[in-house]
């Protein structure tokens, strides 16, 4: 197969910790240079032509331009409660083969309450919810604090902090109008589960692969989250242990969680799902990242790949095969 040339399609963040990002979230999802580069070195490092382009108004204008046949996509789309679908349902519309998940299982990964929802079809535990769209009637629901208010569609930790934990009726309200008025969207107020957290990395290419589950241990706070802080200044608040002590049954059904949540989403190519593991050993699904970071040093996915012996180049490579196998598919036809 002549080898195509690829685009890299991409959001840029362009904040750093000098000049905001600490405090200010907006970009979070959004890709560093460095990342970018990472990326596009590992490819041509593999024989590939790149060009990167921005998701914006002009991506059209310069894959039609560009003459690509195949994007590799890390674009989470700027705006709008399906926005990590824009690219690749472009992508679609144009007839340009790309990696990782379509633009349906992207649309519903986003929406944390659907994907909920979708998993617990399947039998996977995940830990009570409701959406709220104002702090009206919220009676009606049977809840026990403490509970974790979250913006209902949003990536990398926007919107999760300390505050979120809430503790008694005037907290949850204050939380949920806070994430009304900041994200423009419903809140997602789920029930707290204390424990452990998991994180997996998977990746499907002629056979699919769980790799194994890494542990977030948290170095502080009683109720302990996955906040946006805490991935900020992770050296601070958190440790990765990518071999945690876990018996081969916890082992085992976290595995077996991991791939069932990530069929029924319709997830491809790859994705990490996060899981919670009560006092108790009961684990709960807890959102997946059908479009997970890709930063060379610190993101969950190059962790997990780097301890099961994947460089950076290997794990992009391993992304890149199945985009290739539909590409050429699609010139056979």
């Amino acid at each position: 197969m002549k080898k195509p040339k690829i685009a890299i399609t991409y959001n840029l963040k362009r904040l750093t910790k000098e000049s905001g990002l600490k405090t200010n979230d907006t970009e979070a999802e959004f890709d560093s240079p460095h990342t970018i580069n990472s990326i596009r070195t590992a490819l041509e490092d593999l024989g590939y032509t790149t060009v990167a382009l921005e998701a914006n108004a002009n991506l059209a204008h310069e894959l039609k331009k560009g003459r690509i046949e195949l994007a590799f996509n890390i674009a989470e789309g700027q705006r709008g409660l399906n926005r990590e679908a824009q690219v690749p349902a472009l992508l679609e519309l144009m007839g340009i083969s790309y990696t990782g998940s379509d633009s349906k299982a992207l649309t519903i990964t986003l929406d944390k309450a659907l994907a909920k929802k979708v998993v617990a079809e399947a039998g996977i535990p995940t830990p009570q919810s409701f959406v709220a769209h104002n702090t009206e009637n919220f009676g009606r629901h049977k809840f026990k604090y403490p509970l974790i208010v979250k913006p209902v569609a949003e990536g990398s930790s926007k919107g999760i902090m300390l505050t979120s934990v809430v503790h008694d009726n005037k907290q949850l309200c204050d939380a949920v109008q806070h994430n009304i008025k900041r994200y423009k969207q419903p809140a997602l107020v789920e029930q707290y589960v204390g424990g452990r957290e998991f994180t997996v990395g998977m990746l499907e290419d002629k056979s699919f692969e769980v790799l194994h589950p890494m542990e977030i241990v948290f170095l502080k706070e009683n109720f302990p989250i996955y906040s946006y802080a805490s991935k900020i200044d992770w050296q601070e608040y958190l440790r990765y242990d990518t071999k945690p002590e876990l018996t081969k049954a916890q082992a085992a059904k976290i595995t077996n969680y991991a791939e069932r949540a990530f069929r029924a989403l319709g997830c491809r190519d790859v994705a990490r799902i996060d899981f919670r593991m009560d006092k108790q050993g009961r684990l709960y699904f807890l959102e997946c990242n059908a479009l997970p970071g890709l930063s060379p040093e610190w993101s969950d996915l190059c962790v997990i790949a780097r301890a099961a012996g994947l460089s950076h180049q290997d794990l992009i490579e391993r992304i890149m095969r199945p985009a290739l196998r539909r590409l050429e598919q699609e010139r056979k036809k």
